[in-house]
């Protein structure tokens, strides 16, 4: 059973609450959703789910994609049945989370649904090819895509609705990406590279200036990193290692190809959750088909890791998203679609 942190066990039954944001940490266990203060310890229960599935959520913290594409709102928030296959990839809509854009892992395409009319539109102007990863621009206004054509990758940043596209990062030397972003800020396109030689590095591109790119770590070889979270002001990076569950590994990147663990003294597969504040990242410990425990870990590294949860199914950081910026950079400023999400 699932064990709180003062080492009580999930209440019985399931009465939904009004949350607050200070309860950051969601998560799946004994057939429901539930959220947590880190600090306080305050807890309530969301509702009823046996699959949580993607547990992707919204930006705003008050919706949630589940299993089989079912969007759960909190509270007065509306819930959807879209009625498709579960993606490959998804992303929220930003900065209001009204909109996911997704693809299924045969797709040619990305597609994009709108939870006010329950439509879908396939986004036909984006190139066509394997769709890897996706995610939205801050300000709703833009996407960016890692895209595999003819066994090559590159990233490509178009408008919300797809149209315009510009592909920003390409090789020819056997690169692959295994992750692609936006800081907070909306001022830098992020990703992971993993280059031929072995290692991985994590770049930004300025998109005031997109032929700059700029390389913010650089691992030693054999180390891969499979996905990067920053930091709500864009100044720490936290990551999850390894290129499968099992070797999975929380760590927070430092100077060079320094990257410090997140729980130094855990031998099981490791993963960062998402960000809870400013100072505080959500890690998981275990996992892989098993139960995991939940963690709060500091970026200063002065305290020890503070534990949340034992033995849930999968969880998140529902935290706020940082304000969102109102616009593009000029230079890569594309002809905005018809409204963000």
């Amino acid at each position: 059973g699932t064990l709180l942190a003062s080492g009580d066990p999930l209440p019985a039954g399931c009465v939904p609450h009004r949350t607050t944001a200070s309860q950051s940490v969601a998560f799946a266990a004994e057939g429901r959703i539930w959220a947590l203060d880190p600090t306080g310890g305050r807890l309530s229960c969301v509702l009823q789910s046996t699959s949580p599935g993607p547990f992707l959520w919204g930006p705003q913290g008050d919706r949630v994609l589940l299993g089989d594409f079912q969007i759960a709102g909190i509270a007065r928030t509306p819930s959807y049945d879209a009625n498709v296959p579960d993606p490959a990839i998804a992303a929220w809509g930003r900065p209001l989370g009204i909109a996911i854009v997704y693809a299924a892992s045969d797709a040619t395409h990305p597609q994009k649904l709108f939870l006010q009319d329950d439509s879908v539109e396939t986004l036909h102007d984006m190139p066509r090819g394997t769709y890897l990863d996706i995610a939205y621009h801050p300000s709703g206004l833009a996407l960016a895509s890692i895209i595999e054509q003819r066994g090559t990758q590159s990233i490509w940043f178009s408008t919300n609705e797809g149209t315009d596209a510009k592909r920003l990062v390409f090789t020819k030397t056997g690169t692959t990406f295994s992750d692609v972003g936006f800081t907070n800020s909306g001022r830098s396109l992020v990703y992971v590279a993993h280059h031929a030689e072995g290692y991985s590095e994590v770049h930004t591109i300025d998109l005031s200036r997109p032929d700059e790119l700029i390389s913010v770590w650089k691992g030693r070889v054999g180390r891969y990193v499979r996905s990067v979270w920053l930091s709500p002001d864009d100044t720490v990076y936290a990551a999850t290692e390894g290129t499968a569950c099992a070797d999975s590994r929380a760590v927070l990147l430092g100077e060079g190809s320094r990257a410090r663990p997140a729980l130094p003294h855990d031998h099981r597969p490791t993963a960062v959750l998402g960000w809870l504040d400013q100072g505080t990242v959500l890690v998981g410990a275990g996992g892989c088909g098993a139960p995991m425990d939940l963690f709060s870990v500091a970026v200063g590294g002065d305290t020890k890791p503070a534990p949340l949860a034992t033995g849930v199914d999968t969880a998140a950081s529902r935290a706020p998203a940082p304000p969102a910026p109102t616009s593009i950079p000029k230079e890569v400023e594309l002809a905005t679609g018809s409204g963000k999400g």
